[in-house]
């Protein structure tokens, strides 16, 4: 356990015994950890470990969709995003998680996919009048830095690129806000929505649908959303091509069941979406890429070629 983890720890829990604290696995920037107290609770412990506006987005977002929105979220059960330890304390969520169950023989892949269908439109039950960064706030509200679509996505983009980024391919956060500058007129004037835009399996509760990791949470387009929920969960190796469709469009069944349809402008601006949803390919490259048996030099080629293929398909549609 690091020092990190123990002062956060010992803050979010003063009046408790703490029997044990579990790291977890977590991304940079970021430790996590499963808290076990001497009374039988348990706790998930996030903290910061270089800047907090994640972690006060993470906060604020939970709480707000706790109280607007139909979907299960965890508690909090602790906070504090100003301290020498930031953190962010919550309750084990209820239900079980997509991810624990994905390769279960057993499990019908189908109902998964729309249980993630009906979170989401459960988060998008949350309306705003424009899109906007979210950069505080509580259950009460939300505090927000308001912008076109456009630009909003433009400030997540360079947000990502300067927060954790693959030197490798540290040109591609540029070419991305040149097209979504090119395609402003596509994008700006569309509905806006709390999105919480990591909806994939770790982060998909089913049974009853519900969402946690709330740290790239922003307002605007749901359409967005759904495109990086598909990819998050279907677009991946271990789905063959021939069930892609049919998980995809039992997600989308689970959506409409809850919303009544489809977002808006799905069909529309979906080629830029799915530019902005194959961003973390090359972001976390030096992290997946250890991981399979193909040379480095060879996956960046890949990675470039599907970038190239999304950018080009961009260009077709505007």
């Amino acid at each position: 356990m690091t020092d990190a983890l123990h002062s956060a720890a010992s803050a979010a829990f003063p009046d408790r015994t703490i029997e044990r604290v579990a790291e977890q696995d977590t991304r940079p920037g970021n430790e996590t950890a499963l808290v076990t107290l001497a009374d039988g609770g348990h706790a998930y412990l996030k903290t910061a470990t270089d800047r907090t506006y994640r972690l006060v987005r993470e906060i604020a977002a939970t709480q707000y969709a706790a109280e607007h929105c139909s979907v299960a979220v965890p508690a909090v059960l602790a906070a504090d995003a100003d301290g020498d330890r930031p953190y962010l304390a919550t309750a084990p969520l209820d239900g079980t998680a997509m991810t624990d169950v994905w390769q279960d023989e057993d499990v019908d892949r189908e109902w998964l996919a729309r249980e993630a269908g009906r979170a989401l439109a459960g988060v998008h039950e949350a309306r705003f009048d424009a899109p906007a960064q979210v950069v505080g706030g509580d259950a009460e509200g939300l505090e927000l830095e308001a912008g076109s679509w456009t630009d909003v996505l433009v400030w997540t983009v360079e947000e990502r690129a300067d927060d954790w980024w693959a030197e490798r391919f540290s040109d591609v956060p540029g070419q991305v806000v040149d097209v979504l500058e090119d395609a402003r007129p596509l994008l700006d004037g569309a509905p806006a929505a709390l999105l919480h835009l990591d909806a994939a399996r770790p982060n998909v509760h089913v049974d009853p649908p519900g969402l946690l990791d709330w740290e790239r949470a922003v307002v605007g387009d749901p359409a967005l959303d759904v495109v990086d929920s598909v990819a998050n969960n279907f677009d991946q190796p271990d789905v063959p091509d021939d069930e892609f469709d049919r998980l995809r469009d039992a997600q989308f069944a689970g959506y409409r069941e809850r919303a009544g349809g489809l977002p808006d402008g799905l069909a529309e601006r979906r080629p830029v979406y799915r530019l902005f949803t194959s961003l973390l390919a090359p972001q976390a490259f030096e992290d997946w890429s250890a991981d399979v048996d193909v040379s480095s030099d060879e996956l960046a080629a890949n990675v470039r070629a599907e970038l190239d293929e999304r950018i080009g398909a961009v260009r077709d549609a505007l």
